[in-house]
């Protein structure tokens, strides 16, 4: 059915497009904090309705498509556009008071109700203009890996949008007391395999590590569990891995900044290991990434020495390890930047004392074991595997 649209301009470069028709109705709106990256419009509705006709109960967020950055990771533009059904944005904008949405990151701000779970949007993705709708759909069987600590509330939006996902088997290891919320959210999930550790915590890399030796599909997805994956995160990577004989992938990040209340495109170079060759900087987020099982252990295992930073030290071990090491130049994963997380804590968070220290240590092993001044097996680099008893068990709810 052909639509008609109207189109309502109004400052900052903001574009409201209404289609008038049937209940296939959509709302899109588009902010640009610069008049040259406004698109055609008619070309942004026709792959806009693509995305949104074979996708129901979709958001669809819009951005500018960008050359990946060559050596690590780029902090790029501010992304406030997005387009979906318009029953599903009236539904949605009711939980937003008024003032808010005009005063506010619109986009923003629907995301952070969808992580609350105040909505009925089964999937998101990101599609970045102009589009590229031609990559493959190819689904490989698939364990996916969520290591647990923290508000539930994030570990249930992420099952929410894990669990619509075919072709895969859910690990999810909880590394906290389980409370009366968690046996909720554990017995509306029978297809998901919940394990608890202990003591507490035991650090995320424990949990991986044993939650893979659970598995034997041959791909290993890695999500953590206050992340949301785009709903093409499984089958894009899938596709790219076996077309490209990839043994590990990540992809760019959408970056929900819960300090500044944005949200903020993070692009990642798409060849990795060149990357790495030039300096080992900071080129692939490992939450976004996919291996293959060979792969994983062919590395030994994630270090288990600290509950910090072991996926750097992982990724640098790769590099010697691996030969194709990539990331696919799409964003496939939103991250939260929390308060209180490991990254943001600040005592061990990014750029903290210890984490230079780190760093600089395995900066340097790296570069000596690439100029042939020290035995790979004689670095900081390999993986240090933890010998404390951990007690794990099933978490089963008759």
């Amino acid at each position: 059915m052909e639509k008609k649209s109207s189109i309502r301009r109004y400052p900052k470069h903001i574009a409201y497009i209404e289609a008038q028709g049937d209940d296939q109705d959509y709302l899109m709106f588009l902010k640009f904090e610069n008049h040259y990256a406004i698109p055609d419009i008619d070309s942004l509705i026709a792959g806009a309705e693509l995305l949104l006709n074979a996708r129901k109960k979709t958001l669809v967020i819009l951005t500018s498509r960008k050359a990946a950055p060559p050596y690590t990771a780029s902090e790029d533009e501010f992304v406030y556009s997005f387009c979906c059904q318009l029953k599903d944005y009236k539904t949605l904008s009711k939980t937003i008071n008024k003032t808010e949405i005009l005063s506010t990151d619109l986009l923003f701000e629907l995301l952070d109700q969808i992580a609350e779970s105040h909505s009925a949007f089964k999937q998101i993705l990101v599609g970045q203009i102009p589009f590229d709708l031609g990559l493959p759909s190819e689904m490989n069987q698939c364990d996916v890996i969520v290591p647990h600590r923290g508000d539930n509330k994030y570990l249930r939006t992420a099952l929410k949008f894990l669990n619509r996902i075919d072709f895969t088997s859910i690990y999810v290891g909880i590394d906290q007391t389980i409370t009366k919320d968690m046996n909720e959210l554990i017995s509306r999930y029978n297809d998901v395999d919940f394990y608890n550790f202990s003591p507490t915590p035991v650090g995320p890399y424990v949990i991986r590590n044993w939650l893979i030796d659970q598995g034997n599909n041959p791909l290993i997805f890695f999500q953590d569990s206050d992340d949301i994956p785009c709903g093409d995160r499984f089958s894009t990577l899938s596709a790219f891995m076996h077309l490209n004989n990839c043994q590990m992938c990540g992809s760019h990040e959408l970056r929900m900044d819960y300090f500044k209340r944005k949200l903020q495109a993070v692009r990642f170079p798409e060849d990795v290991k060149a990357a790495l060759s030039g300096a080992p900087y900071f080129p692939l987020l490992h939450p976004t990434a996919c291996i293959t099982r060979k792969a994983f252990y062919d590395c030994g295992k994630l270090s288990e020495e600290r509950i910090f930073g072991n996926d750097t030290k992982f990724l640098l071990y790769s590099y010697f390890v691996l030969s194709s090491i990539r990331n696919v130049p799409e964003f496939l994963y939103i991250r939260k930047a929390l308060p209180g997380s490991l990254t943001t804590s600040p005592e061990i968070m990014l750029g903290s004392a210890i984490r230079r220290n780190l760093n600089y240590q395995w900066n340097c092993d790296f570069q000596d074991i690439k100029d042939g001044l020290l035995k790979r097996e004689d670095s900081n680099l390999p993986p240090v595997l933890s010998v404390i008893p951990i007690e794990k068990w099933k978490c089963d709810i008759n």
